[in-house]
């Protein structure tokens, strides 16, 4: 879902920014929460993460005109320490809570060196790596997990026990591309990759329950039996951050110095099989919103179907009928 699409048409990111903001627009997000969402969603296209990209809206509209989750939902602060942050999503998509959450764990990180924080009473948060490239930003180290519901059931393999948690972590550079981890701890190959790679499997595995582990339990998300009647039929989410402050370590512009030529040296080595030269984790991302910024955001046959759907249905004007 990922890889570029054989044949797509380009759209500029301004022209979907504006589209998905008028679709938020037309079924009652607030102004502000719908310019913030519009923003990842174009984010991720312009980084070729298309499946937590603008298709997304596909699934989030009928989530939120059904009713299933709140359209402004207010996420507020549950409780806080010096270092510590909980935020309840309201039932709303889990972005707002997220972002407020990784914001005011970079500040606090500032304060105390590091941070964590959970959000909880939510449904989808997008891409891990939406919240991990805010403490980029700010010179920080970041960690995002998310979790969901977990109904466990003996009579099924553990092979899809991770559930496709996602997780993503990330650190500074100074003008290389950051070095960020964004991806997915398991999903439907799963049973394929434990034929394949065994070992690569359990790696996997580990890294789905510990986003169990952390975006779950610790943010909340206990058992959905346990968790009883709710409010908001699509609430079915919870996370978890941290934040680290590098400057409280090391010299934060020798280290980003440092990161350059690490991350430079690595790109000058011979490439994997099959490619034309040698990446690390974030920096396809980087050179693809780079280039789209510019060229436009290739948009595949299945995309431009899932927003023509989505358009139709709410009568707004798409990017490319102008």
């Amino acid at each position: 879902m990922n890889e570029v699409p054989e044949s797509f048409i380009r759209v500029s990111a301004e022209d979907l920014l504006e589209f998905a903001g008028n679709v938020l627009l037309e079924i009652g997000v607030p102004p502000d929460q719908a310019n913030m969402l519009s923003d990842a969603l174009v984010a991720g296209d312009l980084r070729g993460v298309f499946s937590h990209g603008t298709q997304q809206l596909g699934s989030y509209i009928p989530l939120l005109t059904e009713g299933k989750l709140n359209t402004s939902p207010k996420p507020a602060v549950v409780s806080e320490s010096e270092s510590s942050i909980t935020v309840d999503g309201d039932g709303g998509l889990g972005y707002f809570a997220g972002f407020l959450a990784i914001e005011m764990a970079i500040e606090k990180a500032r304060s105390s060196g590091m941070a964590v924080a959970t959000t909880s009473n939510h449904g989808h948060f997008g891409s891990a790596g939406h919240y991990t490239r805010k403490a980029v930003q700010a010179d920080c180290f970041g960690l995002a997990v998310s979790s969901h519901y977990r109904e466990f059931n003996p009579e099924t393999s553990i092979l899809s026990a991770s559930g496709a948690s996602p997780i993503s972590m990330g650190v500074p550079a100074a003008h290389a591309p950051p070095l960020i981890i964004d991806m997915a701890s398991g999903g439907d190959r799963a049973a394929e990759f434990f034929e394949e790679i065994p070992a690569t499997y359990f790696k996997m595995l580990g890294f789905g329950l510990m986003s169990h582990a952390l975006g779950g339990i610790l943010s909340g998300m206990v058992a959905r039996e346990a968790a009883g009647p709710r409010k908001w039929e699509g609430v079915n989410q919870g996370a978890f951050f941290m934040v680290v402050d590098i400057g409280r370590l090391t010299d934060v512009e020798s280290y980003k110095c440092q990161m350059d030529e690490f991350i430079n040296s690595l790109r000058a080595m011979t490439p994997p099989p099959g490619y034309d030269h040698a990446a690390t984790p974030g920096g396809l991302e980087f050179e693809r919103e780079t280039t789209w910024r510019t060229a436009g955001i290739p948009i595949g046959e299945g995309h431009m179907a899932i927003l023509e759907k989505v358009a139709d249905g709410l009568g707004c004007a798409l990017p490319w009928a102008r």
